[in-house]
C-alpha cells in the first residue's frame, strides 16, 4: 500500500499540471501545423493526426513524463489510474450511461448553441467528411471513438484526475473537467466537453476504474458518428436528431419548454439511477478483494512487527481503502457524499502547485477565445 506524505502529494500534484501543461502546448502546436497544411490531407491525414494525437501527445507523452518524473515504471501509473478488470454488468451500465450522456451532450449542445447564435458567432460547416462509404465508417469509429477513449481519458480521468485526487475528489473532478474542455480549443466544444466530462469524472471516482468512462466516452462519439453516416445513407435513426429539431421548431413554446424539462430531468434521474448501480458493482467487487487481501493478511504471522495488529482495525483499513466505504458512519452534508471516497485528509494546495494549473486554463481559455473571435486553428 502506497501512502503520500505532504511533501509527496505537493510533488504529485505540481508535476501532474506541469505534465498536463506539456501535453496542451504540444496539441495546440499541433493543431497549429495542422491548421497550415503540414499534414497530407484526406484520409491520411486523418489517420496521421489521430495517432499524432491521441496515441501520442495524449496517451505516450503523458506516461512516458509521469513515470520519468514520479519515478514509477509504466505497469504503476496504469495501476495508479485505476485500470483494473470490470464484469459484463459494470460494461452493459456504462454502455447505458453512455447513451444517457449522448442525450445530455446534446441538450447542452443545443443551449450553449443558441447562446451562441444570438451573440453573431457563426457556426463553421462542421468539417466532416464527404466519404460516406461503410469503410469509412469504421475507420471513423476507429479514429473518432475508440481512439479519444483511450487518448482522452488516460490523460484526463487517469493522469489528471488521479494526480491532483489529494486535493479532494470533488475538485480533481471539476478541474480535470475543465481542462477536458478546454483542450478541445473550440467555443462550441467546451461547454459540453465540461457537462460530460463531469460524469466522466464522477464515474472514474464512483467506480474507482477508468474503464467505465472509456466505454462512456466511446459510446458518446459512436453514437454520434453513426448518426452522421445514419443520416447521408439513409440508415435506421439516421434522421432521429431532425425529427426532435422539428418538433421542437413547430410546437408550442410553453409546452415545448415544460416537455422538454420534464425528459431531461427524467434522464438526470435515468443518471443518477445508473451511476449509483455503478457504485453498488464497485462496492460489491472492492469489498471481495479487500477481504481477500485481509485474509491473506491474517494468514501470515506478524511475528516481524514491531506492534500488534488488531484484525478489526487491519480490515476495516483495507476496506476504507479499498473501497468508497465509510465506516465511521458520520452524517453527510449532501448526497454525492453518499458515493464519494471518504477523505481522511485533504492537501492544502499551495500557490507554487497551481502555476502550471493557471498556465494551461489560461493557455486553454486564450486560444478558445480565438478560435470564437477569429475563428483561429
Amino acid at each position: 500500500m502506497k501512502y503520500y506524505t505532504v511533501e509527496n502529494k505537493h510533488k504529485s500534484i505540481f508535476k501532474t499540471f506541469a505534465i498536463y501543461y506539456i501535453c496542451m502546448v504540444a496539441f495546440c502546436v499541433l493543431r497549429v501545423i495542422s491548421s497550415i497544411g503540414v499534414l497530407p490531407s484526406g484520409i491520411v491525414g486523418d489517420i496521421l493526426w489521430s495517432l499524432i494525437l491521441q496515441i501520442g501527445v495524449l496517451f505516450l507523452l503523458p506516461l512516458f513524463l509521469y513515470s520519468f518524473l514520479l519515478k514509477m515504471k509504466p505497469r504503476r501509473v496504469f495501476k495508479e489510474c485505476n485500470y483494473d478488470k470490470i464484469n459484463i454488468n459494470v460494461v452493459l451500465i456504462s454502455i447505458v450511461l453512455g447513451i444517457i450522456c449522448f442525450i445530455i451532450n446534446v441538450a447542452v449542445s443545443s443551449l450553449f448553441s443558441g447562446i451562441l447564435s444570438y451573440t453573431g458567432y457563426r457556426f463553421g460547416s462542421g468539417g466532416g467528411s464527404s466519404d460516406y462509404s461503410t469503410g469509412n465508417f469504421f475507420l471513423q469509429v476507429i479514429l473518432v471513438c475508440v481512439l479519444p477513449a483511450i487518448g482522452e481519458e488516460f490523460l484526463h480521468r487517469g493522469i489528471l484526475l488521479q494526480g491532483t485526487k489529494h486535493m479532494g475528489f470533488k475538485k480533481a473532478i471539476v478541474i480535470s473537467s475543465l481542462f477536458f474542455g478546454l483542450i478541445h480549443f473550440n467555443i462550441q466544444q467546451v461547454s459540453y466537453a465540461f457537462v460530460v466530462g463531469l460524469i466522466l469524472g464522477l464515474v472514474a471516482v464512483v467506480s474507482k476504474n477508468i474503464f467505465p468512462a472509456m466505454i462512456i466516452h466511446f459510446v458518446n462519439n459512436f453514437i454520434a458518428t453513426y448518426i452522421d453516416f445514419a443520416s447521408a445513407r439513409g440508415w435506421v435513426f439516421g434522421d432521429v436528431l431532425d425529427k426532435v429539431q422539428g418538433l421542437l421548431v413547430s410546437g408550442n413554446t410553453v409546452v415545448i419548454f415544460i416537455v422538454s424539462s420534464v425528459i431531461m430531468l427524467l434522464v438526470v434521474a435515468l443518471l443518477c439511477l445508473f451511476i449509483w448501480l455503478l457504485y453498488k458493482q464497485s462496492i460489491i467487487r472492492n469489498v471481495n478483494k479487500a477481504l481477500d487481501k485481509a485474509y491473506g493478511t491474517f494468514e501470515k504471522p506478524f511475528t516481524n512487527s514491531p506492534i500488534k495488529i488488531h484484525e478489526h482495525e487491519v480490515i476495516k483499513d483495507l476496506l476504507e481503502n479499498n473501497t468508497l466505504l465509510n465506516l465511521d458512519h458520520k452524517p453527510m452534508d449532501n448526497p454525492i457524499n453518499l458515493v464519494m471516497p471518504k477523505e481522511k485528509s485533504r492537501y492544502k494546495v499551495k500557490a507554487i502547485d497551481k502555476v502550471f494549473m493557471w498556465g494551461g486554463i489560461i493557455l486553454g481559455g486564450l486560444v478558445t477565445i480565438f478560435t470564437y473571435v477569429w475563428g483561429l486553428l
